[in-house]
């Protein structure tokens, strides 16, 4: 990867993003290279030496180091940032990987916490799905290193928190919010493992979905009943099947909407090279 600086950050910022400390560990996968989609992953692995990203692009990456290195270095109980292996072969076809992952801190009660440096805006959505998946892996990494998880959480720390909005549209009262995150069935974090490794090593490579791709109204709900009002659009099938369900009258379908697709337009480091966003800017692959 060529790192750039075409906004003139100053020299120490420039180096602490080139000495990123990020490892695997010798790892097939990570475990946030799992839940990555294959063609992101594919697409990096040949165009390494050809990407090219800003140092403005690294920034919210940094501070996420930083604040996981201060939090490490806290006198609280619990393991931090342990880094667990496990092997898992798939099963059809077998295809054996190692898996690797490391975990922010694991409380004595064996419950499992991850630390997360986002926006506002993020923690009022809620929970995203992929750190739900995250964080089942990691239970998974524990559980297949003869440790069982109790409890799931994030602590996330909004970057752009402002006191000032406290009290308007859902605004948190704090900063620091903490999220609870579903514990999986241990059948069901097995067969998430499995599939997300059988995608990963296909000969053909999948293309992004349209949550994947961070799509904005990826999906609209059309009303067929009569005086059902106007379309609705969401970014997610969760969403636009929640909103479904929720209705107690009428009837609704759910189809493609005209989306816009956010990582691809503005943080896909791959983009550039990818044919699914080459090939009209939309769906195709």
């Amino acid at each position: 990867m060529k790192l750039t600086n075409n906004y003139g950050a100053p020299d120490s910022i420039v180096d602490a993003v080139r000495n990123d400390p990020y490892t695997k560990d010798g790892a097939d996968f990570s475990v946030t290279e799992l839940i990555k989609p294959p063609q992101i992953r594919r697409l990096w692995n040949k165009h390494e030496d050809d990407i090219t990203v800003d140092v403005r692009e690294q920034i919210w990456k940094l501070l996420g180091t930083g604040v996981h290195a201060a939090i490490e270095q806290a006198d609280s109980e619990g393991t931090k940032e342990q880094r667990f292996h496990a092997e898992h072969t798939t099963s059809i076809p077998p295809y054996s990987v190692t898996i690797s992952g490391a975990i922010d801190l694991i409380r004595d009660d064996g419950s499992i916490v991850d630390y997360k440096v986002t926006s506002t805006y993020s923690v009022q959505r809620g929970l995203k799905e992929d750190w739900e998946k995250q964080l089942n892996l990691y239970a998974w990494l524990l559980r297949q290193n003869d440790i069982t998880a109790t409890k799931l959480s994030i602590v996330c720390i909004c970057r752009d928190w402002m006191k000032s909005r406290v009290g308007k549209y859902d605004y948190p009262n704090s900063p620091v919010v903490v999220l609870s995150v579903p514990m999986w069935r241990d059948g069901r974090q097995d067969d998430y493992v499995d599939q997300r490794v059988r995608v990963h090593v296909r000969e053909s490579t999948i293309p992004c979905t349209p949550e994947e791709r961070w799509a904005r109204g990826a999906y609209q709900v059309n009303p067929t009943h009569s005086g059902g009002g106007k379309p609705r659009s969401f970014d997610t099938m969760r969403e636009a099947t929640d909103y479904v369900n929720k209705q107690k009258t009428g009837s609704y379908n759910i189809v493609d909407g005209d989306a816009k697709y956010v990582r691809c337009e503005g943080w896909c480091e791959v983009a550039e090279f990818c044919p699914q966003w080459k090939g009209g800017r939309g769906n195709g692959s």
